[in-house]
């Protein structure tokens, strides 16, 4: 090699350990940078064949298949995650069958109060007794109702809060697209913000199920996995969401999650909200209304001193049961003011039957059986609340509680399944991503050695151009 060949190749050299160091000290620099993907310098040999080397690109080291999966099961985890947290404090207000504040324990009381009367008919004790029972049960019922009603409104307002932030970070990547242009593909500056745009991908990946396509310009596009269009370029599909009916839509296509015949969101935190909005919550509270009806329906036929359209002991609101009205009916749940001592009413009535325009013989049970015999028959449920039309009113609130506990149960069994494998993918994603300290260090011996090397060089040749230059 000629001596201005070893100038140019220690010179390259020299060079190309600045690039390295500069790259690797930015790992090690930024190894706790939350988003931060660590950068390798690609050295390729000099075009001219004379020995030298340079930087061709600073690479980032991404695993693209980690990553699509890494969204997916962030997806995934975060519709979960919605799910469960969304019914957690419901449920904790609902409790169990067996607790003392539960529906389900208010309606054994109840049940034991119309045994205790039937026992004891002309006791003012134990019809005020039995009043008071009714009374704590439905107040009961109409405080799970108002409880569901609180739940569903925070969905909505969650799903609001969730609409904003995608669209806020919809109109960030498309700034983000503009402004790749700016910077050289394979630069130290281009990683970086490659980082950014990774970083709201990710963000997004938390509220829907996305799928990246890159144009020939290196623009980035996002698209649900369904195949519904987020970001073309330098164009937002802004979401929207109607709370009237639950709809979603980006831009004018429709896409309401895990609805027939649209590309929808599949997974996402928004998918989680919309199954609480429009299947979960719904449920609930038909559950809930039909146990109410029950109640209603079942005490106004056992009542056979009742007129027709007078309301029996359990009434919608003072009023007796309307088919029409059975919307929210639980929230609405009282019992008739007539047997209410403190509202002027009278507490025998329940002895007598809520018709009665005088009192009967103290020791006639007739009308107390009739209410305690009504409660074996079934309730009739609608199919869509997914409990047995056959089961017994007596059974029914125990059923309810269980049914809607094991609904809660089963969402965070699903989020703890879904963050784990979501943890798993990113534990492996970061060790693709993410720096080695100790490997970065003996990077920089090795970068240091081969500096010293073109150096010793650089050295070398200037001694041997010294002695020519001194014999001429």
């Amino acid at each position: 090699m000629s001596l201005s060949g070893s100038l140019y190749a220690a010179a390259s050299g020299l060079s190309a350990t600045q690039s390295l160091s500069r790259v690797t000290a930015g790992n090690v620099a930024n190894a706790m940078t939350e988003g931060y993907v660590r950068r390798d310098a690609v050295l390729v040999s000099s075009a001219q064949g004379t020995g030298g080397v340079y930087v061709a690109e600073v690479r980032r080291e991404v695993d693209n298949a980690l990553v699509r999966m890494a969204r997916n099961e962030n997806a995934k985890m975060a519709e979960h995650q919605a799910m469960h947290e969304g019914l957690r404090d419901y449920t904790l207000f609902l409790g169990e069958p067996g607790d003392s504040t539960s529906m389900a324990s208010k309606f054994s009381v109840f049940n034991a109060s119309l045994t205790n009367l039937v026992n004891l008919p002309s006791s003012q004790g134990a019809q005020q007794g039995a009043v008071f029972a009714a009374e704590d049960m439905a107040a009961t019922i109409r405080d799970t109702s108002n409880r569901l009603a609180v739940v569903r409104n925070d969905v909505d307002m969650e799903i609001r809060y969730e609409v904003s932030d995608l669209n806020d970070a919809l109109y960030k990547l498309k700034d983000l697209n503009q402004r790749l242009l700016d910077y050289e593909t394979g630069t130290i500056e281009s990683a970086g913000f490659h980082d950014q745009m990774d970083q709201v991908l990710d963000d997004v990946s938390g509220i829907v199920d996305i799928r990246i396509t890159h144009t020939s310009d290196g623009l980035v596009n996002v698209y649900t996995t369904g195949g519904a269009a987020l970001l073309e370029g330098d164009l937002v599909h802004d979401i929207t969401y109607n709370a009237g009916d639950g709809t979603f839509f980006a831009g004018t296509q429709e896409v309401t999650p895990h609805k027939d015949g649209i590309r929808g969101i599949e997974h996402g935190s928004l998918a989680g909200f919309a199954t609480l909005k429009l299947e979960t919550i719904p449920k609930f509270q038909l559950q809930l209304d039909e146990f109410a009806r029950g109640l209603i329906q079942a005490f106004e036929s056992a009542d056979s001193s009742l007129a027709v359209g007078q309301a029996g002991l359990f009434t919608d609101n003072g009023f007796a049961y309307n088919a029409a009205n059975l919307d929210g009916l639980a929230g609405r749940l009282r019992v008739n003011d007539a047997v209410n001592a403190g509202a002027g009413g009278s507490p025998w009535l329940l002895r007598d039957g809520l018709g009665a325009t005088a009192q009967g013989p103290a020791s006639d049970t007739t009308q107390i059986q009739a209410f305690i015999d009504v409660l074996d028959g079934s309730v009739g449920a609608d199919a869509a609340t997914g409990m047995h039309p056959d089961t017994a009113l007596k059974d029914f609130a125990s059923q309810l509680v269980t049914a809607q506990g094991t609904e809660t149960s089963r969402s965070e069994k699903a989020y703890n399944a879904a963050r784990s494998a979501a943890e798993v993918v990113q534990t492996s994603r970061q060790n693709v991503e993410g720096v080695n300290i100790d490997e970065e260090m003996q990077r920089l011996l090795l970068i240091e050695q081969s500096f010293a090397a073109n150096s010793k060089m650089l050295t070398a040749v200037a001694e041997m151009l010294d002695t020519l230059l001194a014999a001429v």
